[in-house]
């Protein structure tokens, strides 16, 4: 009976708390050592998070990268391709596509070094950063990730999955993950295979009620569960707050930006340095101009006609 009403409570609690989200697992096939895991908990990020370690991973020359996300590329080591595959649509469901569902929870296995994950539906924003991105129907989905794993710097895909594709799609992904890794590896090349999931908010929601009622099987008690819960929505806030660097109020935007009217430590001391740096400088450039302007005369030079005056003496 408990469980029954634990149910009923959490069904109508989801849809105010889960919402849709987007999640990139990033994954290193064939040779190892392009992208590296940081010590960063948090894969909260925005999409032009997401753009800028692609665009340092990928792009050729130095990049910035946003700061405090869970994956860098590396140094020393470059990857050879960059492949984007976007999976979207009703069918996207974790139940129905477990070894997708494990990529995107799993770090280590299957080459996955790390998580990344944007609030809302922005599977088509963070494809629109790649160059070269096709559609491509659940039937063509393995061809086109061939072709696409063949080419130069980073190229995207999308597939519009629906629920009698969902299970094609996953395993068609794990033969495709295991068929680069083997030949990557024989090449001595690497391919870093970015999956971008975008979640509905009915997936997601379902996905937070499953993992609730798991984590009530595995605590006594639903008191300590909710406070639990509660916990680790603070603490997913503040780290949420501390990744970006701001303190206190902010939200997320349309367009996966976040906006807050706080500034950090380091922004309020950089604008004291500028502004202070450029009222002084401004008062002895003005201090300077001053003093040559009204500068002394002295009356045994060539000013005032002395050396005139001189002249007409002799």
């Amino acid at each position: 009976m408990m469980k029954v009403s634990l149910l009923l409570s959490m069904a109508i609690a989801a849809p105010i708390v889960a919402q849709a989200a987007t999640r990139v697992s990033v994954i290193e096939l064939g040779k190892r050592g392009a992208v590296q895991r940081t010590d960063s908990r948090d894969p909260l990020t925005t999409v032009e998070g997401v753009a800028s370690f692609w665009s340092a991973l990928h792009s050729p020359g130095r990049r910035l990268q946003h700061a405090g996300m869970t994956v860098v590329p590396d140094i020393f080591s470059q990857a050879s391709t960059g492949l984007v595959v976007g999976l979207k649509g009703s069918g996207v469901d974790m139940d129905t596509m477990p070894f997708v569902s494990k990529l995107l929870s799993d770090e280590g296995d299957n080459g996955v070094v790390g998580n990344l994950e944007v609030l809302g539906e922005f599977g088509d924003a963070l494809l629109g950063k790649v160059r070269q991105v096709d559609t491509v129907a659940p039937t063509d989905f393995a061809l086109s990730c061939k072709k696409h794993s063949e080419g130069e710097g980073l190229t995207g895909m999308m597939t519009t999955v629906q629920s009698e594709d969902s299970a094609s799609i996953d395993s068609q992904l794990r033969d495709i993950i295991n068929g680069l890794d083997t030949v990557a590896s024989a090449a001595g090349k690497t391919v870093v295979l970015h999956l971008v999931v975008e979640e509905e908010a009915g997936a997601s929601r379902r996905r937070e009620l499953s993992r609730r009622l798991e984590g009530e099987d595995e605590e006594e008690g639903e008191g300590e569960e909710d406070n639990e819960n509660a916990n680790q929505n603070g603490n997913g806030n503040n780290n949420a707050n501390q990744k970006n660097g701001y303190y206190g109020y902010g939200y997320y935007n349309s367009y996966g930006e976040w906006v807050t009217p706080y500034k950090t430590m380091f922004q309020i001391q950089y604008f004291n340095v500028v502004l202070w740096t450029a009222v002084g400088l401004t008062v002895v450039l003005f201090s300077t101009v001053y003093m040559m302007l009204y500068m002394p005369l002295m009356p045994d030079t060539l000013l005032f006609g002395e050396s005139a005056k001189l002249t007409g003496d002799d």
